[in-house]
């Protein structure tokens, strides 16, 4: 597929083609400046801004729990009872393991704060929305990019700090958990955690995931929350077109995705199952008495309207807060 020439303001891509055209496999320049880096050398980046709020988000997290968490959560607006959680879901670089870091995975002290700000979260009366780069129950076990599995690690790989099985028992407990939303699979996705407890809907959460702006067709995704006048909330997400300037870097961009989409021959058709993992036989549809739910997948636009009932709790403050809501 080449490589992208960093040299070049738009990042050209070069050394690719048919492996017949190349007598011996392409080698890349050896550069000094392109390495992988470390999670304390990427949060850094953000304090080195000339926007605000210097650290981006980062400046929240407490420095009580180390140079390299992560984690740390806000409250949009003073005036509405919404908290959103920031949870660093990936692996530790110093895990252990050998094999792909694209699992789903908490060490005790991400696990102990998560828990934390669930708790905070339902003691304040606050709707959450947990906020993580690896989503939750989409693929079978053991694949790559599942939450890890420390059944049996080797006694040289950190285990995780909690289950699967676990950790979704701890969001069902949350009835205020709105949503989970992420990215890593590149795939526009949503599926609903049905409640556990059928004579207590609330405690089902949805899961959001969304894809790159690095893929085609490049789309950001807009979340709008809405209070409705039966006093349950809606939550309208959607896929939003970027508009691009012929000429410019994301122009090019824009061919990029394009032309990568039609390498790795991913077909955008909805009716093909390939595309379309609602269709029975598609591999990545994943459901258990774990993970039940209902997870509708696709690699192209997807918009929707999810609804989220309340408990009697947060109802009930919701009603006070707006005693007269319009349809």
């Amino acid at each position: 597929m080449g490589v992208i020439d960093g040299s070049t303001p738009t990042g050209e891509i070069i050394k690719y083609g048919p492996i017949e055209n190349f007598n011996s496999p392409p080698k890349v320049v050896a550069d000094q400046d392109r390495r992988s880096l470390l999670k304390t050398e990427w949060i850094k980046e953000y304090f080195s801004t000339t926007t605000l709020p210097v650290g981006h988000g980062f400046n929240l997290v407490d420095p009580q729990q180390g140079n390299d968490f992560a984690c740390y959560s806000f409250v949009p607006r003073a005036n509405i009872p919404l908290k959103v959680i920031m949870l660093d879901n990936t692996q530790r670089e110093d895990d252990g393991s050998t094999s792909i870091h694209g699992h789903g995975f908490l060490d005790q002290a991400r696990s102990t704060w998560l828990k934390k700000e669930l708790a905070d979260g339902d003691a304040a009366e606050q709707l959450m929305i947990i906020a993580a780069h690896i989503p939750i129950g989409v693929q079978q076990p053991g694949t790559w990019m599942e939450w890890f599995d420390n059944s049996s690690p080797p006694p040289s790989v950190m285990p995780n700090a909690v289950t699967l099985t676990n950790l979704l028992a701890e969001l069902h407990n949350h009835p205020n958990l709105l949503m989970w939303i992420a990215g890593h699979r590149h795939v526009n996705t949503v599926k609903a955690f049905i409640s556990n407890d059928p004579s207590q809907p609330e405690r089902g959460f949805w899961q959001v995931e969304t894809s790159s702006l690095h893929d085609f067709p490049q789309q950001l995704r807009l979340f709008e929350i809405n209070l409705n006048s039966d006093y349950t909330v809606s939550i309208v997400t959607t896929n939003v077109d970027p508009a691009v300037r012929e000429g410019t870097p994301a122009a090019t961009s824009r061919k990029y995705a394009v032309a990568a989409q039609q390498i790795a021959k991913t077909n955008l058709n909805p009716n093909n199952k390939n595309a379309d993992p609602t269709i029975a036989g598609y591999p990545d549809v994943y459901d258990s008495s774990i993970t039940k739910g209902v997870m509708d997948t696709n690699i192209y636009s997807y918009n929707a309207a999810l609804f989220k009932q309340l408990g009697p709790a947060m109802k009930a403050k919701m009603q006070s807060l707006h005693p007269t809501l319009i349809d």
